[in-house]
């Protein structure tokens, strides 16, 4: 009998130990990870919400101002002319000044031979060409001194036409397109000095035969006057 004392006392010994295993278990609370979680996405505010609605890089600059125009009149002549002009409307109230233009005044297509090595060998060659009843002549001076000039021609086919007969005949002809550059006065006059809608300058105009009238930049430099 002693046996079976013996297995009482060990299965209530392990019936004891589990009862306080399960015990110690069931009362210990769940530890939470300390794991990062990713946070959300903060909301971005973009720079021209910022702004108040201003695109970025647009800013708040005023456009540029437009660039004040002013009559000016003319062609004349001579620049004493230009003045007398000037007298007659400032009497009208209007102030300005007179200025000289650069204008190109006929657009010419010009055949020519290049300068040759020597004025000897251009006029030995100016020769040749009169003899076979060519118009033309050598030029004395300026960068092309020495060449030949073939003639001026309006029409650019008469010049090509010229230089294929001369290239032909075997002198090496070219042309350039050049003009004639002649100086004119203009009067700029001041379009804030008077208030009568331009009825003064109107009236000049009107007893001025030839003059025309345009417009340029008050304070820009020289334009070329549009015909």
């Amino acid at each position: 009998m002693r046996w079976v004392f013996y297995s009482l006392l060990i299965l209530n010994l392990v019936y004891l130990v589990w009862s306080l295993v399960d015990l110690g278990a069931s009362s210990v609370e769940p530890v939470q990870s300390h794991q990062t979680q990713p946070s959300a996405p903060r909301e971005l505010t973009l720079l021209e919400e910022a702004q108040g609605g201003q695109p970025a890089g647009n800013g708040s600059a005023a456009p540029a101002q437009r660039q004040r125009l002013c009559p000016v009149v003319g062609p004349f002549d001579t620049r004493g002319d230009g003045e007398q002009a000037l007298e007659v409307l400032a009497d009208a109230g209007y102030q300005g000044r007179v200025r000289d233009i650069e204008v190109a005044k006929e657009r010419l297509h010009w055949v020519y031979i290049p300068p040759l090595d020597s004025r000897e060998q251009s006029l030995r060659t100016l020769r040749e060409l009169q003899s076979r009843g060519v118009d033309s002549f050598v030029v004395s001076e300026g960068k092309d001194r020495n060449a030949i000039s073939l003639g001026y021609f309006k029409s650019e086919d008469s010049a090509r036409g010229l230089r294929s007969k001369m290239n032909t005949a075997g002198y090496p002809a070219e042309i350039r397109e050049t003009a004639e550059q002649v100086t004119e006065y203009w009067v700029y006059l001041d379009s804030s000095s008077v208030d009568d809608d331009g009825r003064a300058l109107r009236r000049f105009l009107q007893s001025r035969q030839g003059l025309e009238a345009d417009h340029s930049s008050c304070n820009g430099p020289t334009p070329e006057i549009g015909r």
